[in-house]
C-alpha cells in the first residue's frame, strides 16, 4: 500500500508553498510507507521533471531538496510501501514516466504473469522493473493510443479486473493538460486481507487557488470531499476546471 498526493494550482509557484502544511503531514506517512518517494511536475519551460529514490521521504535531504526546487502549477507525489516480493529498487519506485505522462499507483494486483500477458495482448511496452504498478501503467499507455486519459484509465481498470485479482487500482496520472485521479478498489478483497477499505479512499479539495487530491491516512478536515469508488477526477491545468467522471 502506498500514498498519493497531487495538486494543480491556478498559477505556477513554489511547490512547498502550494502544499503548505499538507507536505509535512504527507511526508510523515513515510514512517510506514517507507520504501521510496517520488515526484513529477511540469516546470516553467514545459518539461516534465521527475525525482525519486528508494528511501523514506521523512528525513530525506533528497526528498525535501527535490520538492523545494519544484516551481510548478501541476505535480504528483508518491510514497511507496513495497508489496511482498517487490524489491526496494529505483526501477520499482514511482512515478513511472513515458514521454509527457507520469503515473503513480496505490494498490496491489496479482499475479504478475497475468499482467504480463495482458500487457502483451494490448501491445504495451515491456516493464523495466518488477512491480504490478508499472504493468498497470503500461496497460494505460496502450489505451492512450486510441483514447483520452479518462477512457484509457477506465478501460485499463476493466481489462485488469478481468485478468487478475485486484485489491486497488487507485492512481494519479499527470499529462501536459491535466491531472487525473482514479479511485477503483475492491472492498471485499480488501476486507479479506484484513485491511480497512477506508485506507484506500481518495479525497480532493477545491479552493480558489488550487485543487488537491490525496490518499487517506492523515488529518484532512473540511473542505476535503471523497472521490467515490469508481470515479475519476480530472483537473485541467490553466483554469482549474474540475470534473468527476462516474464510469462504474
Amino acid at each position: 500500500m502506498c500514498r498519493l498526493l497531487g495538486v494543480v494550482s491556478a498559477t505556477p509557484g513554489d511547490l512547498t508553498e502550494q502544499l503548505g502544511a499538507d507536505l509535512t503531514r504527507f511526508a510523515e506517512l513515510s514512517r510506514t510507507h517507507c520504501d521510496g518517494w517520488g515526484l513529477a511536475y511540469w516546470n516553467a519551460e514545459g518539461n516534465l521533471i521527475t525525482a525519486k529514490h528508494p528511501e523514506p521521504a521523512q528525513g530525506s535531504e533528497r526528498f525535501f531538496a527535490a520538492v523545494g526546487a519544484a516551481r510548478t502549477d501541476a505535480a504528483l507525489l508518491h510514497l511507496r510501501k513495497a508489496s511482498k516480493n517487490m524489491a526496494n529498487l529505483m526501477d520499482n519506485t514511482h512515478p513511472f514516466v513515458a514521454g509527457s505522462i507520469a503515473f503513480a499507483h496505490n494498490g496491489y494486483l496479482s499475479p504478475l504473469s497475468a499482467l504480463d500477458e495482458l500487457v502483451s495482448e494490448v501491445g504495451g511496452r515491456p516493464s523495466a522493473g518488477g512491480t504490478d504498478s508499472e504493468r498497470y501503467f503500461n496497460v494505460v499507455l496502450a489505451g492512450l493510443r486510441d483514447h483520452g486519459p479518462v477512457r484509457a484509465l477506465h478501460q485499463a481498470a476493466e481489462l485488469i479486473a478481468d485478468a487478475a485479482e485486484v485489491v486497488s487500482l487507485n492512481c494519479l496520472l499527470l499529462t501536459r493538460d491535466a491531472l487525473y485521479a482514479s479511485a477503483r478498489y475492491d472492498e471485499k478483497v480488501i476486507e479479506g486481507r484484513g485491511e480497512e477499505p477506508d485506507l484506500y479512499e481518495l479525497r480532493y479539495r477545491i479552493t480558489p487557488d488550487h485543487v488537491a487530491v490525496a490518499s487517506s491516512g492523515w488529518s484532512q478536515p473540511e473542505p476535503w470531499a471523497p472521490l467515490r469508488n469508481g470515479e475519476i477526477l480530472e483537473v485541467r491545468r490553466g483554469d482549474l476546471r474540475t470534473s468527476v467522471h462516474a464510469l462504474r
